[in-house]
């Protein structure tokens, strides 16, 4: 098992950083280990062609609200499993900017 390390989440580009960039984005601060990382990585991947498959889906089916929700929910799904596991090996401000969410119930 590798050494755990500091690293930054910004959810909403997919990033996991080394280091702090202040530049107006969200970020968490985790201690996470290589295996931890490729997780959040793996999560991170899996949300991109869910959203590409959604894209795509528009152009074939337009008016198909049925399957637009399933992805929806699915999406979603996914990025609450991305704030679980933040949350997870979040540090303390980190538990608590999810907390203030209010999408965990810790």
């Amino acid at each position: 098992m590798t050494a755990k390390k500091h690293y930054f989440v910004a959810v909403d580009t997919k990033d996991i950083r080394e280091i702090s960039i202040q530049d107006n984005q969200v970020e968490y601060e985790i201690i996470a280990d290589d295996n931890d990382l490729l997780q959040i990585e793996q999560l991170f991947h899996k949300m991109e062609n869910e959203s590409k498959n959604a894209i795509e889906d528009i152009h074939v089916r337009p008016f198909d609200e049925a399957k637009v929700e399933e992805e929806r929910d699915t999406y979603e799904g996914m990025l609450m499993n991305v704030y679980k596991m933040i949350y997870m090996l979040g540090t303390d401000e980190t538990k608590e900017k999810i907390k203030k969410l209010g999408i965990i119930d810790s």
